[in-house]
């Protein structure tokens, strides 16, 4: 027989399945089946009474179009978000702090660069040991010790030599009678200066609004203290009295003293006002040391450091700058 024969006999096979299906119920549950005396029919226990075929019928199930896809539960949903929002908490203040001290060190490592370079570019240039420094070993070790009194801020005051009772030579701490010379070489001809305030370098625009003095930072750190609202680098001096000098970049150098800028002693913003404006942060103070054969050779620290932030030695010691 051939496949054109068995295509129809497979069909009608399956009408007649069909048919004995049909037949079967109608017969089974006609008035005549029912029970003598019963008022209802009588349902057929599933697969009794059956043909072989009728029962294949009912037990053809269609194959089903639709197909049923796994999901997640709103409760799924909302624990996995909780969990994302845990560890974002956790890591995002990390990741953020990692960012700014990443941009702050190579804020610093260029501004450092800059502005060693212009101070003993001048002394290169000079061919000669310039004299702004503080001595890097004092010459007067053993012929005067200097003995001072304090002040009710715990300042040095009235010192003397305590071989022979007198004042101190004026060059016991250092020699700084070319720091003027120094400075004005450095602004006028070594860095792109924009912008100076003689004085009152706040309310000239040269300063951010939220930078604070020494005596303001240091009573934060130590609640219990005495400062001087008038001592170095304090509020008011920074503010009001030191001059400071805006770069083309923004940062910016105060000088510590008077409008004569005749002390080796600085501070510098490597960024500006754009922040965090804190000592050991962005803000460092500096001072030179040197003696009279090679004049400035090092730069070390000067001032403070705020909660958590670094004098200018450590930080170039984890910069690994020399």
């Amino acid at each position: 027989m051939g496949k054109e024969q068995k295509v129809p006999e497979a069909r009608h096979h399956i009408r007649n399945v069909g048919r004995l299906y049909k037949a079967d119920r109608k017969i089974y549950s006609h008035p005549e089946a029912l029970a003598e005396g019963s008022q209802e029919i009588q349902p057929r226990p599933q697969g009794v009474g059956e043909s072989p075929l009728s029962k294949a019928y009912r037990n053809h199930k269609p194959h089903s179009t639709h197909v049923k896809r796994a999901a997640f539960t709103l409760a799924e949903v909302l624990i996995t978000l909780g969990i994302i929002g845990v560890v974002a908490a956790m890591t995002i203040p990390t990741i953020s702090h990692n960012i700014q001290e990443m941009v702050l060190n190579n804020q610093f490592k260029k501004f450092y660069s800059t502005f060693k370079q212009a101070f003993i570019g001048v002394q290169t240039m000079e061919g000669r040991p310039i004299k702004c420094f503080y001595w890097d070993e004092n010459p007067y070790a053993g012929k005067c010790t200097n003995k001072c009194d304090t002040n009710e801020f715990n300042e040095a005051v009235n010192c003397r030599c305590e071989e022979t009772g007198e004042a101190p030579p004026s060059d016991y701490m250092g020699l700084r009678s070319e720091c003027t010379m120094l400075f004005n070489e450095v602004i006028t001809n070594r860095l792109k200066v924009v912008k100076i305030c003689k004085d009152h370098a706040l309310e000239g625009g040269c300063l951010p609004e939220d930078i604070r003095g020494g005596d303001k930072i240091r009573e934060e750190l130590n609640p219990d203290g005495n400062y001087n609202p008038e001592g170095e680098f304090s509020d008011s001096k920074i503010k009001n009295v030191y001059p400071v000098v805006v770069l083309q970049d923004g940062a910016y150098i105060i000088s510590y003293g008077t409008k004569s800028y005749a002390s080796p002693i600085y501070a510098f913003d490597i960024n500006g006002k754009k922040g965090p404006n804190k000592w050991g942060y962005d803000i460092y103070g500096v001072s030179f040391y040197g003696n009279s054969k090679n004049g400035i050779t090092e730069f070390r620290n000067y001032v403070l450091a705020e909660k958590g932030g670094k004098y200018l030695e450590q930080r170039l010691e984890a910069l690994g700058i020399k």
